[in-house]
């Protein structure tokens, strides 16, 4: 895919004009393969500019900076935490002076709950972004927390890595965690071979914590005693996240696998390779994880059904009855970044910044445009070699994206007429 670099057209019509244009897509045409250009209306920077997935939780934004970031060879710096208004206006923002950035955010009705890499967990109040607690578990210089959270009734999970705190003793380095809601007080410890990442889950009322090495465990979240242990028999990827399936964990190997897990006896109930599993080499993929990283890199389920989005641009449809038939498949022309749905329609973004609306039932185009950004030095489009967009959320009015050295933008989403 030819890269053609846009920094005259930004000279053109300059920043100001880009983010005053209505957000509404322009006629510009720039090679077959270029769609049509939708312009951002807010670009929220940081520094170092990493960014977690975006959170939409009744019509506020949730997004944190310096996402997967953690032992800073400058010892510590600022991170922000954001609350975004629909209107993409700040309703607050936390900052704090961190060993590692901030996680993915976890809101409930009246909380946020956020990791960081820093190893500490903080829960802020929902309407105003104050403090209510903090829980540290020590080693901030060379420990980390997951980057995904669960809030569980009274119980909020996460897990820590090397953690030094007077609660952890032994010579364990990784557990799963199950920290008060009400106060930020440990309830519960439970070792697990292996680093936690994205892979945590409460699953019919079992938690499911699936390490990067491929280690899965089950604990009771009441008691926090280990259920079950399995091996996966093959790693996972660090951005790895489990999908409930029909009472079971659906969770996809590095390699392009997806499992079903019972999540009672920890049981793999089924395996099913991806279509785009077949490019997939062993060696050749830890020899470039940064240029391919695994098969599968993105997964979407509502009601009715499950989407996979995978490294080669495709997008498949399963049924979310469990048995992973398929409905239908999109081929994209580079490597999936996210998934969502909005209205009757499913959005896939891809790593060159190409946004598609596809049919839910049939998987046809609707359409698609390209997501223009003012720090970007290409003119159609990202480099698609590199994962530099991790997150992706639609509304009837907005889109946002986020990702690593890319800012977190806001579109306006363009009429369904």
């Amino acid at each position: 895919m030819v890269s053609r670099n846009r920094r005259r057209l930004l000279g053109a019509i300059g920043t100001g004009a880009a983010l005053a244009g209505g957000g509404y897509w322009h006629s510009r045409r720039r090679g077959l393969d270029c769609p049509d250009q939708l312009e951002s209306i807010h670009e929220f920077t940081a520094d170092p500019n990493f960014w977690s997935p975006p959170v939409v939780d009744d019509r506020t934004l949730f997004v944190g900076a310096g996402f997967g970031i953690s032992r800073m060879s400058s010892g510590t710096r600022p991170f922000r935490l954001l609350a975004l208004e629909s209107t993409g206006e700040p309703k607050w923002v936390l900052r704090r002076e961190l060993g590692g950035g901030f996680g993915i955010p976890q809101p409930t009705d009246d909380r946020v709950y956020v990791s960081t890499g820093a190893n500490r967990l903080f829960a802020l109040d929902r309407e105003t972004g104050r403090v209510e607690w903090t829980f540290d578990a020590g080693n901030e210089r060379t420990g980390r927390m997951s980057a995904a959270t669960v809030a569980h009734d009274d119980l909020v999970v996460t897990s820590t890595t090397q953690p030094d705190a007077d609660a952890f003793e032994g010579t364990t380095s990784n557990y799963v965690l199950g920290v008060s809601a009400a106060d930020g007080e440990l309830e519960w410890a439970v070792p697990i071979t292996g680093t936690v990442s994205s892979g945590l889950a409460v699953i019919d009322e079992t938690v499911v914590a699936v390490a990067q090495n491929g280690t899965a465990i089950g604990i009771d979240p009441e008691t926090g005693e280990e259920q079950w242990e399995a091996d996966l028999d093959g790693s996972v990827d660090w951005s790895t996240t489990l999908t409930p399936l029909a009472g079971e964990a659906l969770v996809p190997r590095e390699d392009g696998t997806l499992l079903t897990l019972a999540t009672t006896t920890g049981v793999i109930t089924g395996q099913h390779t991806a279509q785009a599993t077949e490019e997939y080499d062993a060696d050749e993929e830890h020899a470039h994880e940064s240029a391919d990283g695994a098969v599968v890199r993105a997964m979407h389920r509502d009601e009715d059904a499950l989407f996979v989005g995978d490294r080669s641009g495709g997008v498949t449809a399963y049924d979310a009855d469990g048995d992973l038939t398929g409905q239908w498949r999109y081929e994209g022309s580079a490597r999936v970044a996210a998934l969502e749905t909005v209205t009757d329609r499913v959005a896939v973004l891809d790593q060159r910044g190409v946004y598609a609306e596809l049919d839910r039932e049939t998987g046809s185009v609707h359409r698609e445009f390209l997501l223009a950004n003012s720090r970007s030095d290409d003119r159609c489009g990202l480099d698609p070699s590199n994962d530099r967009l991790n997150g992706l959320a639609v509304t009837r009015r907005q889109i946002v994206t986020s990702g690593r050295l890319y800012s977190t933008s806001r579109y306006r989403r363009p009429s369904d007429r």
